[in-house]
């Protein structure tokens, strides 16, 4: 249970009351709730403003993952720890790829 993990988790959707199961980096664990931001692998058909909340991640194998992921940053999601971890986690971001995003994120917020 450690930040930079990346589990499993039902995670809502922003724009209907829903959610699916995917991969979630995990950003803060508290005592009641764990702070995420969703991984997914569809990128190609969004919008320019939506892909620039997307930060790919380059060392997805080492990751665990299957397929090219891409860390959506435009919000955080809090979900409950016995949800987030109540599986294994699939994997964790390497450093090089945690740099990116902290680099990533910090950029966005100053244009």
């Amino acid at each position: 249970m450690e930040s930079m993990g990346i589990y499993i988790a039902n995670v809502p959707f922003d724009d209907v009351n829903d959610s699916k199961v995917r991969p979630a980096l995990v950003i803060k664990v508290g005592q009641e709730q764990v702070t995420v931001f969703r991984v997914t692998s569809q990128y190609q058909k969004k919008s320019v403003q939506i892909e620039q909340e997307y930060y790919p991640i380059q060392e997805w194998e080492e990751a665990g993952l299957k397929k090219k992921p891409y860390v959506d940053t435009h919000k955080l999601y809090r979900l409950s720890r016995e949800k987030i971890f109540s599986r294994k986690p699939i994997g964790k971001l390497t450093s090089f790829d945690q740099m990116g995003l902290f680099d990533f994120i910090k950029n966005k917020t100053n244009y």
